[in-house]
């Protein structure tokens, strides 16, 4: 069928993309402002239920028009989902849904990129090349080859997606701003673009996964080797990692020994890279892990990684020693303003500036640690009542959301979409190898 919504071309050009934009946002503002006429007469009640139908709307819009735009803005629309948790549940429903309905690239045109970019077509390349797409990446698509008896994996990028960020952010900014109730949003979307040109980058990827290879050092932890010679800035081939989805493992009916062993080595890995590599896997998604045979946990994609510097390692480790030996708001305090997040001045106006725009984020991070073991399974709505904390903070203290250090927000909202997978394993880990690592730094 030449027809269907998989073959039809991807606009690239700056015109194009800019006029799915302009649509988007015609509708965006048709649909923002019927509601608000409809609701000039209606009763409290009656007026949420109106505002939930716009925001529906709104968020169908959205994730229509970033469908049609393909690829970098699913993956803007999914990080903006963990880093706005002002949004409503109408909008992160619509974002769940985008994680696996991106249309795949036709088999021509991916044939047509592999030989741009390796030299050949697939069939002379690879010993077989399966033409059907095993799996999504919200910035292209991956396909199972074989080449002298290995199992690989080529990740395939879309068309045209490097050129698109700027018109991809334009879109989702406006919509946005309808529902940020006069936040500021632009430090946000720095820091989105900024992984995103990392993102699109295969070549970076490739290193950051040779690095993680080389450095994790963790028996049970396997990370897929890069074959060079058949990667550039488009096209990535790694070996391919057999085992369950995060999806699969859990239809599977797993023991409650072995939930509980996958989750903390999830949690491990996330420890190990930020105290030993100083770089996370800052990608959240369920997907970026393989549950293997022998107890193995497959970690891909690292096109989202963030680094730490060791200045910053260094304050952050001894703050969060601070936390977990319940140290005084007044010595805590002092520590925050040394991570720049706490203004120097009169220590009675750092205290209440503490307690009020800090001290209910750092009690969430610190409840993990607060035990050696935590039970998620007992404790189902941590990551919620994480995000809702979020959102009170920056409701309260909407002034001093530019003082929230960048590196110190992104580690703990990674860390509540890794807790959000816990929940879902109902597992228990144990945060004894963690504190150590922290206490070893600090």
């Amino acid at each position: 069928m030449r027809n269907n919504q998989g073959q039809k071309k991807i606009p690239t050009s700056r015109v194009s993309r800019g006029a799915v934009v302009t649509k988007a946002m015609l509708k965006i503002g048709m649909s923002s402002g019927k509601g608000a006429v409809k609701r000039a007469f209606m009763s409290k009640e009656n007026k949420e239920a109106s505002k939930s139908e716009t925001h529906a709307e709104i968020a169908k819009v959205i994730i229509d028009s970033l469908g049609t735009l393909k690829g970098v803005s699913v993956k803007i629309a999914q990080q903006i989902a963990l880093g706005l948790p002002f949004l409503p549940q109408e909008y992160l429903d619509e974002i769940s849904k985008s994680f696996n309905a991106i249309p795949p690239i036709n088999r021509a045109l991916i044939r047509k990129i592999i030989k741009q970019e390796l030299g050949d077509y697939p069939e002379n390349i690879f010993d077989s090349f399966d033409n059907q797409a095993f799996g999504a990446a919200s910035l292209g698509q991956v396909h199972r080859a074989t080449k002298a008896k290995k199992e690989l994996a080529i990740k395939v990028q879309y068309p045209g997606i490097s050129k698109s960020i700027e018109s991809d952010l334009s879109v989702l900014k406006f919509a946005l701003s309808r529902f940020a109730k006069g936040q500021d949003i632009d430090h946000l979307m720095e820091e989105v673009t900024e992984r995103l040109t990392e993102e699109v980058d295969y070549e970076l990827e490739a290193q950051n996964t040779k690095y993680y290879e080389k450095n994790l050092n963790h028996e049970l932890i396997v990370v897929p080797t890069i074959v060079e010679e058949l990667s550039t800035k488009t096209v990535l081939t790694s070996t391919f990692l057999e085992g369950k989805s995060f999806e699969a493992f859990l239809n599977s009916n797993p023991s409650q020994e072995v939930r509980n062993h996958y989750a903390q080595l999830i949690f491990d890995s996330f420890f190990i890279g930020l105290y030993r590599l100083k770089m996370l896997h800052a990608d959240p998604n369920p997907g970026n892990f393989i549950f293997m045979d022998d107890n193995r946990l497959g970690m891909i994609d690292f096109g989202c990684v963030k680094r730490v510097d060791s200045e910053f390692l260094d304050g952050f480790s001894k703050l969060h020693i601070l936390l977990m030996d319940n140290a005084s708001d007044e010595v805590v305090t002092k520590q925050y303003a040394e991570l720049d997040m706490v203004d120097y001045g009169d220590m009675e106006e750092m205290l209440n500036f503490y307690r009020s725009a800090i001290k209910p984020l750092d009690r969430i991070y610190i409840e993990i640690f607060a035990q050696e073991k935590y039970d998620f399974k007992e404790n189902n709505d941590f990551s919620e009542r994480g995000f809702k904390t979020i959102m009170e903070v920056q409701k309260k203290q909407r002034h001093a959301v530019h003082k929230m250090n960048a590196d110190y927000i992104f580690i703990d909202r990674t860390l509540l979409g890794y807790y959000n997978m816990f929940e879902k394993m109902e597992a228990t880990i144990d945060t004894r190898f963690a504190q150590s690592l922290i206490r070893e730094r600090g």
